[in-house]
């Protein structure tokens, strides 16, 4: 039953960040359908709603998958008691850093990209941000991945806790 509460889980995991990672390139692609004037280094760009929709959407659904992977995969890697770690307790470790590093990024950029379209009135002007949504979306794409690797390692070292200490 725990194996197949875990796939559950991994899925889950997996469809979220596909979901937000979509949503952040979708937005990027929306972002370009607005009008725009480039002078220089400076850009005039007429707001456009729909990207920033799906910039905060993919932005809530990419922290609701970090939230998940987290609560889910516990702390069983970080509140350890043992001077010596598992290797699955450090892979554990390791992804649950660089997940939380993708994740920060990755909001940043999604959410970056998406308040210069909060706005319904006419063109603002400033320093361009190409490429904030999309780039935002593909760290969705990653930060899936070392959720993933999280999960099953902080998984993998909970039953060898279990294995041991029976």
């Amino acid at each position: 039953m725990a194996r197949v509460e875990a796939v559950v889980v991994c899925l889950l995991i997996i469809a979220m960040d596909v979901v937000a990672g979509v949503l952040g390139i979708h937005a990027e692609k929306a972002q370009h359908q607005g009008r725009r004037l480039r002078i220089l280094f400076i850009e005039c760009r007429q707001p456009v709603r729909h990207a920033y929709e799906l910039g905060v959407a993919a932005a809530a659904v990419l922290a609701a998958s970090h939230a998940i992977a987290n609560v889910v995969g516990g702390c069983s890697c970080a509140c350890s008691r043992d001077r010596r770690a598992t290797p699955n307790r450090q892979m554990a470790s390791f992804a649950l850093v660089i997940s939380w590093i993708v994740l920060v990024v990755g909001l940043a950029l999604l959410i970056l990209g998406a308040l210069p379209n909060a706005e319904r009135k006419a063109a603002k002007c400033g320093l361009p941000r190409h490429h904030f949504l999309s780039i935002g979306g593909i760290l969705c794409f990653v930060h899936g991945l070392f959720c993933l690797v999280y999960y099953a390692s902080a998984n993998a070292a909970k039953r060898e806790e279990g294995g041991r200490h029976a």
